[in-house]
């Protein structure tokens, strides 16, 4: 605690956060939640609330198209790459910012005994689960665009034009949050606002550990030996081991609540996205007792026909969602879920760590995973289908393909989920074996690399948006982050 108090000013922190009302400007330092007396509660409802947000969160379409999960039936712009830049200001806005109030409220000697601040419960674990979500939400924009502003982000009127972190700096910092903020958390009281784990802070520890284990996997090409050792320390600390840990974003059966998917099915009834191709050959190949969950038969055949992946929109005419699998209805329901890390997850990366030779037993870890997916999905007849499924040469673990077999395995097991660390996962291993689709565009026909960064920061936050540029390379859609480095 006395180290992170040295890394944080509270005084300059606390009257960044509530003096910061300027308008275009300071997007990227600046809360448009303020309040003269913020309360933590809603300050905390309001940061996990952004993770269902297609803007501030892990929704955005693209979290389901670049892992092909889904595919577009008429309108293919997204899955052809044509959008490069994609704009992280609302991240930095909303529940980034929220989430710095709520560390500097509680780390304020005059605030931190004020109601609005004590209402959200014990001090120490409000402050420990903001650093573990602030950890979430960097690592997903670090592993999106790459360098980001960290440690000069969020500092109010104090710095309107923060530099931006190399990659490596980010990861390094992540593992040092996250490792202390599990530490802060055990023991803890309970926290208020908490619409994620219901305010049980020994999950937030769990959490934190199965994101410093995935944070470790990333780097593990760039840095094995630290990538190694801060696996296994956060293994040892306690990632989650059982479906009830898993980190779950639910929907509500309300407008202002309700699932992306589900404004597109039933709401507007644009029906715009069909299960892949890919997805529904990778299914059928396996005899995968989950197709039946993950799609629906096509209204026309009562079979199931996967969607063309990124098809110039003149070749869509065939395609329609009377003759393709349309996405199952669990995904599509109104207060469906978003699961962002899963019990599964550790598995797969448990029966990676030991393909690596890191830990023992990767077959073990592998099948657990396979059953920890469809306990997750409510198989039926859970026992025989798993067995079955298991004893399937396509299936039954192979020390050779090994790595393939986890990795794909694991995409199955994420489907529709935080998709974002599906595409993180190809991106460093290759796998699964993923087809850009006939006409590309901005890729030098591959698949995205990273995301291009909003025009406005070329105005806004020009010298530091160059010097990112000069150190880790184009501004484009096929430059690689850090860690994505060709074996």
């Amino acid at each position: 605690m006395k180290r992170y108090i040295k890394q944080l000013s509270t005084c300059m922190v606390v009257a960044a956060v509530l003096s910061s009302c300027t308008k275009n400007f300071e997007s990227i330092n600046t809360s448009p939640n303020d309040a003269l007396n913020p309360n933590t509660t809603l300050l905390l409802s309001n940061a996990l609330r952004s993770l269902g947000s297609q803007t501030e969160g892990v929704a955005g379409w693209a979290k389901d198209l670049y892992p092909q999960y889904m595919a577009e039936i008429q309108y293919t712009s997204e899955s052809r790459f044509q959008n490069t830049i994609y704009n992280f200001y609302p991240i930095y806005n909303a529940p980034l910012q929220d989430l710095q109030t709520i560390i500097a409220l509680n780390m304020d000697p005059v605030a931190s005994t004020q109601a609005y601040v004590t209402d959200g419960g014990d001090s120490e674990s409000q402050i420990g689960v903001a650093r573990v979500l602030k950890a979430f939400y960097f690592m997903h924009m670090t592993d999106r665009w790459g360098m980001i502003p960290y440690s000069e982000a969020l500092q109010g009127r104090a710095n309107l034009t923060p530099s931006y972190d190399s990659q490596e700096s980010v990861y390094n910092a992540l593992f040092v949050e996250l490792t202390e903020a599990q530490e802060q958390l055990k023991g803890g009281g309970s926290v208020n606002g908490d619409i994620v784990f219901n305010g049980n802070v020994s999950q937030w520890v769990k959490w934190a550990n199965t994101l410093r284990m995935a944070a470790a996997l990333h780097i593990r090409k760039v840095n094995p030996e630290k990538a190694r050792t801060e696996f296994l320390a956060a293994y040892e600390a306690g990632a989650m081991s059982a479906i009830g840990d898993n980190a779950v974003f639910r929907y509500l059966n309300d407008a202002n609540n309700q699932s992306p998917l589900f404004n597109n099915y039933e709401v507007t009834g644009r029906v715009d996205y069909a299960v892949s191709e890919y997805m529904i050959e990778q299914l059928e190949l396996h005899n995968d007792p989950r197709l039946s969950i993950f799609a629906l038969p096509a209204l026309s055949t009562g079979t199931y026909v996967g969607m063309p992946f990124g098809l110039i929109q003149g070749q869509t005419g065939a395609y329609n969602r009377e003759n393709v699998s349309l996405i199952g209805d669990r995904f599509t329901a109104q207060n469906s879920e978003l699961p962002l890390n899963t019990y599964a997850q550790v598995e797969f990366m448990l029966a990676e760590a030991a393909f690596l030779g890191w830990i023992p037993d990767a077959q073990t870890h592998y099948l657990n995973g396979i059953r920890a997916s469809f306990m997750q999905y409510e198989v039926e007849d859970l026992e025989e289908s798993y067995a079955e499924y298991v004893a399937q040469p396509t299936v039954a673990y192979n020390p050779t393909s090994g790595l393939e077999q986890i990795i794909t395995q694991k995409w199955l097991a994420n489907y529709m989920a935080n998709g974002y660390e599906s595409w993180t996962d190809w991106r460093r291993t290759g796998f699964p074996r993923l087809d850009p689709g006939p006409a590309p565009q901005n890729t030098n026909g591959s698949l995205p690399r990273r995301q291009a960064y909003t025009t406005e920061e070329a105005g806004r936050n020009t010298q530091s948006y160059r010097d990112a540029i000069a150190q880790q390379g184009a501004d484009a859609l096929t430059t690689r982050v850090w860690w994505d480095v060709e074996d």
